[in-house]
């Protein structure tokens, strides 16, 4: 599937799609003032952050490419690009003072993917729960669902895939089940050791970690999988 063709860098707001300086397309998202892009960050939007403050691309899938999404990112490491590509898009007057770009919450993520609301005060009380996967409701995934485990059968990539290889969900966002894992800005539980993470990847293969509603529970701040990237969100700034 070819990607979509990209408008031209804009002034950022939330209140309609628009795209930044780096070629990132993002969209509105439900029940928040909230834009999100429209698929994980990819090599190419990584690289001149990586240029420019010496941060290593390692241990990138076999056969990446630079539309493929960035992975061995840690938490930390994500956080901190969404600070420089606020700065950088500030600089250069496409963005509001009023608005950063950042992890997306996980309720965020959770309406990005299309579910309603959720029960439950922390990520780990809401993982689960709710039935459906992003493709819809029937298990097993049909063929192209998205880049999960060889296993499956249901794509032809063994490892990454470009993003937008599959079909985008109701709200025009791509790779919200497989592909990679994606950090989210809160902490897990109440234990504050590890952040959430959300959308399963080209690993997995188990019926519940591939629910809309489950929440990987490993992401320790300084981790660093071949299984884990990350998207980014436009919005205000959310305590971390």
């Amino acid at each position: 599937m070819s990607q979509p063709t990209s408008p031209s860098p804009s002034t950022t707001s939330v209140d309609s799609p628009s795209i930044n300086s780096l070629g990132m397309p993002f969209v509105p998202i439900p029940r928040f003032s909230t834009l999100i892009s429209i698929w994980p960050t990819r090599v190419r939007d990584f690289e001149p952050f990586s240029s420019e403050k010496n941060v290593a691309m390692e241990n990138q899938c076999t056969n990446f490419g630079p539309d493929h999404p960035i992975v061995s990112i840690t938490w930390k490491e994500a956080t901190q690009f969404c600070e420089w590509l606020t700065e950088k898009e500030l600089a250069a007057g496409n963005l509001s003072e009023d608005k950063v770009f950042r992890l997306p919450t996980d309720l965020e993520w959770s309406a990005a993917v299309g579910l309603p609301h959720e029960e439950g005060t922390r990520p780990d009380l809401r993982s689960g729960e709710l039935d459906g996967y992003p493709w819809g409701a029937s298990w097993p995934p049909p063929k192209n669902a998205g880049n999960y485990s060889q296993e499956l059968g249901v794509d032809e990539y063994e490892f990454t895939s470009p993003v937008g290889s599959f079909a985008p969900n109701q709200f025009g966002i791509y790779d919200l089940g497989g592909n990679v894992w994606e950090w989210c800005q809160d902490f897990i539980d109440r234990s504050q050791d590890c952040r959430v993470l959300r959308g399963a990847s080209w690993f997995n293969g188990y019926q519940d970690r591939m629910k809309s509603s489950f929440r990987n529970d490993l992401g320790q701040p300084d981790a660093r999988y071949s299984s884990f990237g990350f998207r980014v969100a436009l919005g205000t700034l959310h305590k971390r």
